[in-house]
């Protein structure tokens, strides 16, 4: 029986044990995911230590023969845009994220490598669809793969909502209420937090109240925008939320339930989203998970979110001074 995966930080080795690696046959794991505001209690880096940790958790769920396989975890990477717009966050346009993840690909091609794993826990659609454009373009001009792991399990857990009360919400230790709206530094990633890195977590977590995007647009007179689970969203719908998430989040710096959390939960979340992306990965070695698969379904959109003259548009028409909010 195997012992299960080889994970190496590319970091700690010298020449000699990495020379001695066959790079057609290792998988290169990296996170992109922001440094930002979580709350008052959690981590600026919670986002990657939640892609990190679902990237490395996935492991653990993988059959033979990938389970004997040597992946390589490379340092994360920040270069992230959206981040929630207090002190603390940094912000970095689409356009950035693309040229680094390219960068990273076309140098990793010419390496040897052949697989590449990009790890995220960052919901706004203009870093995860920046991701993809990099991993499409790097694939398509390197006969590689390079995979936005992130997209897919979007694509196939929650039809591209940043929700997940409909994949977490029968997991013992959760109400399902407290999922709804639940989208930042809430129940989820504070549980998931405890989890990984308990030590990095503010104590008073559990006194934080309820807070989300629609009760707040409620308090505030307006009735939340319509936009119907697992579809894409009209232009006009959409711009409509991400205005009110960017007043929102300029108020508050969390949405959800951070109270309900609790390591055990933490570990029954990342237990379910894990497996998930380790049968994922399992197609994408294996080859049965085709490429036009590899998406979000925001994916035939992604004019609108990365392409540099609709971002600067976008940034007008959501009042974003500067690209930076």
């Amino acid at each position: 029986m195997s012992e299960g995966p080889t994970l190496l930080r590319w970091e700690t080795l010298s020449k000699r044990r990495f020379d001695q690696l066959d790079r057609s046959q290792c998988v290169v794991l990296v996170t992109c995911s922001p440094l930002e505001v979580h709350g008052p209690h959690l981590p600026l880096g919670a986002d990657i230590l939640e892609g990190q940790g679902l990237a490395t958790r996935a492991l653990r769920f993988l059959p033979t023969p990938h389970s004997e396989r040597t992946f390589l975890q490379l340092p994360f990477i920040y270069a992230a845009t959206d981040t929630v717009p207090h002190p603390g966050s940094l912000f970095f346009q689409p356009s950035t994220t693309i040229a680094v993840l390219e960068d990273l690909g076309r140098s990793l091609a010419a390496q040897g490598f052949r697989d590449v794993l990009v790890s995220n826990f960052h919901g706004s659609p203009r870093h995860f669809l920046a991701i993809e454009t990099a991993c499409a373009r790097v694939s398509r001009q390197r006969n590689m793969r390079m995979v936005c792991l992130f997209s897919v399990l979007l694509s196939r857990l929650t039809g591209g909502s940043s929700e997940l009360y409909e994949v977490l919400g029968a997991l013992p230790g959760v109400r399902r209420e407290d999922l709804v709206g639940d989208t930042h530094a809430g129940v989820v990633e504070t549980s998931q937090l405890l989890a990984l890195h308990p030590e990095w977590v503010e104590r008073d977590y559990a006194s934080l109240p309820r807070r989300t995007v629609d009760t707040w647009l409620q308090e505030q007179g307006e009735a939340p925008p319509a936009i119907e689970r697992g579809r894409p969203a009209g232009i006009l719908a959409m711009i409509k939320a991400f205005r009110g998430g960017i007043r929102f989040f300029r108020a508050e710096t969390y949405a959800g339930t951070p109270g309900a959390a609790s390591a055990q939960l933490g570990e029954r979340i990342l237990d379910r989203l894990a497996s998930e992306a380790a049968a994922a990965i399992c197609e994408i070695l294996d080859g049965t998970l085709p490429p036009d698969q590899w998406h979000s379904p925001l994916w035939p959109q992604r004019f609108l979110f990365v392409n540099p003259w609709m971002v600067r548009l976008f940034n007008r028409l959501l009042r974003i001074p500067d690209g930076v909010a």
